[in-house]
């Protein structure tokens, strides 16, 4: 059941789609404010993949594969998946797609997807203190700062959105 935007496509994982997210989850420009640049493995690629079908299977809510519409190329991903046990909205563009509005795009596609069909009550978002993009993306969205914090030496900070926040905010980006 992919969802779509106007230039997106939020679509399922399969387990061939390791080989299309590779070259986002080991380029150091993507993995800067995830890992400090460091690239993923292949263990770690095909994990996330597997995951992502099974919490899709499991709850019908994942981190979805994210494909440009026109190209439908692999792009990144974005969608909530857990995050220290809470329901957490994230994302990954490929470096080309970067400043286009294209990460915002998606996440306001899936936060209306988890609150209107998925139930969901609360999502947060978490991203490194530096990651202004993740932060502006974060504040278009209509969440809100919670805290920041430290996780594993890492300086973080937290973000969450509301259901009823969401769809008050909604009625009036027509």
């Amino acid at each position: 059941m992919p969802l779509q935007t106007e230039r997106l496509l939020l679509d399922v994982w399969q387990p061939s789609d390791c080989t299309a997210f590779r070259p986002i989850a080991q380029h150091p420009e993507v993995m800067r404010h995830i890992t400090g640049g460091q690239p993923w493995t292949d263990e770690q690629i095909r994990t996330f993949v597997d995951r992502q079908i099974e919490l899709y299977a499991e709850r019908g809510f994942c981190r979805w594969r994210l494909l440009d519409a026109a190209s439908r190329e692999t792009i990144g991903f974005c969608g909530v998946g857990y995050w220290q046990h809470t329901l957490e909205i994230g994302w990954w563009l490929a470096r080309a797609y970067w400043g286009r509005g294209l990460a915002t795009e998606a996440a306001q596609c899936a936060l209306r997807d988890v609150f209107e069909r998925a139930g969901l009550d609360r999502v947060i978002s978490v991203a490194r203190v530096e990651n202004t993009a993740s932060l502006r993306i974060m504040e278009k969205l209509g969440m809100r700062r919670q805290r920041e914090f430290e996780n594993q030496g890492v300086h973080l900070v937290q973000y969450q959105i509301l259901h009823a926040n969401f769809a008050a905010q909604a009625r009036f980006d027509v």
